[in-house]
């Protein structure tokens, strides 16, 4: 009898580790859903906005920007040395990938129609605030 109560405890003790881990995966991977959304609208603000796009000196339309960053997203997501997608925010993608050249470190600008030109980054992060504020409105 005692056999058997400890055989239960240990099953029982054994599906509460797991069902708390599958929560703490499902807390994972919807984070995880957020921040591609939110990422995604970054890339979309950027490929629709009447901007240019400047990059180590060279100018570059708004789906150019786009591909550009969106390979950037996709090689620092799949290297052995860069966290996994599932930890990536839209943050860590503007200070990261959007803001700054890999190689030259020189910050991207954007400029824009009026001949205004700011750092992606100011731009990213005023654009990342007016869709969590969209979205909070919803």
């Amino acid at each position: 009898m005692v056999l058997f109560k400890r055989g239960v405890s240990l099953l029982l003790l054994s599906l509460c580790m797991f069902s708390q881990f599958a929560l703490a995966e499902t807390a994972s991977d919807s984070n995880w859903v957020l921040q591609k959304q939110r990422i995604e609208a970054l890339l979309q603000a950027i490929e629709q906005a009447d901007l240019t796009f400047v990059r180590n000196g060279s100018e570059h339309n708004p789906q150019q920007a786009g591909e550009h960053l969106r390979m950037k997203l996709k090689r620092a997501q799949n290297s052995w040395f860069a966290p996994d997608k599932e930890s990536w925010t839209a943050e860590m993608f503007i200070d990261k990938l959007a803001s700054k050249s890999s190689l030259s470190g020189k910050p991207y600008q954007i400029r824009f129609a009026n001949g205004e030109q700011v750092d992606s980054s100011i731009w990213l992060y005023q654009q990342l605030a007016l869709y969590d504020q969209q979205q909070g409105a919803q």
